[in-house]
């Protein structure tokens, strides 16, 4: 009879054991991807795009995307001190090794964010933005799901071990188109490879990013039980695609995949490995960099039917005819998160004078972006 008891339990315990296992491999298929088309929204590749993971420090972009919506909304400037508490100092790298009670401008934040992946900063702008770092993931779970994210839940803002922190592939895709989009300029500094912080130069842990004929960043991430993770965006031919890797083995091994899954969806978009062909007249290649330079688009509305959209592009022609003279006028559809829409853009726009543009509709309380 006892015999047969222990047998039981035993049995009981092992098929618990499969349960728990097979849950576990459900709920957190380590390795995962996608890569999709910016413009179109076309998934180009994907596997386990879906299922979730721990996001490492990509939990920053989040972080990031929240400084930049601050500042935007005038809540936050470039040039504020935040104070170090010692929550914050206690942080385990990587890290600035922020002392306690010492303070941090929020644009060196950001770029130690970025390049330097700091846990101590992410904290310290996590308490200047909500007082507290549990108040502020509360904060980023409601920015995502305002973007779609409907898979996420953050918990910090550094990517730190949390077992209740958890995204996927495609909301992380989804987070890195909203932060392009929303904040093209701000985005630049991903490209960043570099930052220097009281004389010590910091490098961007974003190898990939150093060699990928077209690449502009963004984010990598890393904790043991995710692996090595990457959220990455390159432009060749003026298409620019996104890819997201989940659980490398190693960072060498996460590039290599992610670099395979890049090229492939560049050629399937019939698009070489260059960014401008090479041409042998020099003339030619005078011309060839004017028709690049003249790539950029300027956003100034987006609405759910065309003829709002075409409306817009009226409006703006008409009152602020500076900011558009001589530039093409046109309605493009674009889909986000599911839902379709219809943008106002204006194009031809060099770089500087498209932020220029943007800057000058913003003056007059004008939504504006600018687009590559």
């Amino acid at each position: 009879m006892e015999i047969t008891v222990k047998k039981l339990l035993i049995n009981k315990i092992f098929l618990i054991i499969i349960i728990l296992t097979t849950f576990s491999i459900d709920l957190l298929a380590k390795k995962a991807a996608i890569v999709v088309d910016f413009e179109t929204s076309e998934v180009l590749f994907e596997k386990n795009a879906d299922t979730k993971n721990y996001p490492a420090s990509l939990t920053k972009i989040m972080t990031l995307y929240i400084v930049f919506d601050y500042i935007k909304k005038g809540k936050l400037n470039y040039e504020d001190e935040m104070i170090v508490s010692s929550t914050a100092a206690s942080r385990s790298p990587s890290k600035l090794y922020l002392e306690q009670g010492s303070t941090i401008k929020v644009k060196d934040a950001i770029n130690a964010l970025i390049i330097k992946s700091a846990n101590d900063v992410a904290t310290v702008v996590s308490e200047k933005i909500s007082g507290t770092e549990r108040e502020f993931a509360k904060l980023m779970t409601k920015y995502a799901r305002n973007i779609g994210m409907n898979n996420t839940t953050f918990k910090n803002a550094s990517g730190l071990p949390n077992r209740a922190q958890l995204t996927t592939a495609r909301d992380i895709y989804k987070l890195s188109n909203a932060l392009i989009t929303n904040f093209p300029e701000e985005y630049e500094l991903f490209s960043q490879t570099s930052f220097k912080w009281k004389g010590k130069v910091y490098k961007t842990h974003n190898k990939l990013m150093l060699k990928y004929v077209g690449a502009d960043g963004i984010k990598t991430g890393y904790i043991k039980a995710s692996g090595f993770q990457l959220a990455f965006s390159a432009v060749r031919n003026n298409k620019r695609v996104i890819g997201v890797y989940f659980g490398g083995d190693t960072g060498k091994q996460r590039n290599d995949r992610l670099e395979f899954y890049m090229n492939s969806a560049f050629k399937k978009l019939n698009i070489e490995n260059s960014t401008i062909k090479r041409v042998k007249n020099t003339n030619d290649t005078k011309k060839q960099k004017l028709v690049n330079q003249n790539k950029y688009s300027i956003v100034v509305g987006t609405f759910k039917y065309r003829k709002n959209a075409e409306k817009q592009i009226k409006l703006i022609q008409k009152k602020y005819p500076v900011s558009t003279n001589g530039k093409e006028a046109k309605v493009v559809f674009i889909e986000v998160s599911g839902k379709k829409l219809y943008e106002s853009r204006f194009t031809d726009f060099n770089k500087k004078d498209a932020y220029q543009a943007c800057r000058r509709l913003a003056k007059y309380g004008r939504d504006c972006f600018v687009r590559l």
